[in-house]
């Protein structure tokens, strides 16, 4: 594998609940190049991600174990893809929605946010409080925090720097940078994996400005909840706007996003754990620009629950659009931050 890992001795008793091991099947894994692997309790299946592009033909399965014991082997590319390049123009509409809510208007969750010193993009996931009360934006630590190197007070302007244009909405400071969890960069043999947390919040300027609602969707949920895969998903994003997904794997052990803050002068590969795979239904669940979108899945009882933010995407041939996404759950970021998520705020 690509990533730095522990070596594990396997005896010829786990070899046997392998099947089909062949020498050629080594022989193409290795070509291709195994860089992560994953498992999906609801399909009762382990995933393996390649650097290159995934075997599919009849002949290269043909070849490969398909089975480990009962629990069935599938293989997909995944190559995490570098945070920091230019996103992509909107798709559809504006990077952004003002809400119309009796007779004033809010920026929403979901839209295109960015440090006021810097042309990126990225979104807003979410209005949260903290125990006094006091609110805040919510979204990655490379959308708000600037890698951990923004200063505290840096203004944070919607819509993002980067989608500032002729006949657009004027550029206006949503809030000030307050907080950002780790997210340091080195080998999970120096660094701790799960202490990195992509996230970051902001002090609103003024609460009259933003609201709640996921653009013109639906609201942020007030309750969390576990990601999981085999999860069908929902998220509201600056890039994509609003798509849906399925979960289809966590990703075992530590693996890494490559980030790149030129304005800094930072570059780095930092790793996580847990980190989660998601594909979606039907176009692409995410893009660059789409970082910090909110997570929510809907349980079997209707209520609509926030799971996990996004924090990039990698190569994936097989998943619509030939990207999946990398997410991390919420409930580690709220419990760090010491805030609770913000509903029914000018909806």
């Amino acid at each position: 594998m690509d990533d730095p890992s522990a070596p594990v001795a396997s005896t010829a008793e786990d070899f046997a609940l392998i099947d089909n091991v062949t020498e050629k099947g080594i022989q193409l894994l290795r070509a291709k190049r195994v860089r992560a692997v994953g498992f999906n309790d609801s399909l009762k299946s382990v995933i393996v991600f390649t650097k290159r592009a995934a075997p599919g033909s009849k002949r290269q399965l043909a070849i490969l174990p398909k089975t480990v014991d009962d629990v069935e082997i599938r293989y997909r590319q995944g190559v995490p893809n570098a945070i920091g390049d230019d996103p992509p123009t909107a798709q559809g509409t504006p990077a952004y929605v003002v809400r119309t809510t009796g007779n004033s208007k809010y920026y929403t969750c979901g839209s295109s946010i960015s440090v006021g010193n810097n042309r990126e993009a990225g979104t807003l996931a979410c209005l949260v409080c903290n125990p006094a009360g006091e609110l805040f934006g919510l979204t990655n630590n490379h959308v708000s925090g600037g890698c951990s190197y923004a200063g505290v007070g840096l203004p944070i302007v919607a819509p993002g720097i980067f989608d500032v244009a002729p006949g657009g909405l004027n550029p206006f400071t949503l809030g000030f940078h307050h907080h950002a969890l780790p997210l340091v960069s080195g080998s999970p043999d120096n660094v701790n994996p799960k202490t990195n947390l992509d996230a970051a919040i902001f002090r609103l300027l003024t609460v009259d400005t933003v609201s709640s609602f996921q653009r013109d969707i639906y609201d942020t949920p007030s309750t969390t909840g576990p990601i999981s895969p085999g999860m069908t998903v929902e998220k509201v994003g600056r890039t994509t706007g609003h798509t849906t997904g399925i979960v289809i794997s966590q990703v075992y052990g530590a693996n890494h996003v490559v980030y790149q803050a030129q304005l800094y002068g930072f570059s780095g590969a930092v790793f996580f754990d847990p980190l989660f795979a998601i594909a979606g239904n039907t176009v692409q669940f995410s893009d660059s620009g789409d970082s910090g979108s909110l997570i929510t899945t809907v349980d079997g009882a209707g209520n609509r629950k926030a799971i996990g933010i996004i924090v990039g995407s990698m190569n994936d041939g097989t998943a619509p659009g030939g990207k999946a996404t990398l997410a991390l759950p919420i409930e580690p970021i709220l419990a760090g931050l010491g805030v609770t998520l913000v509903s029914g705020h000018h909806v």
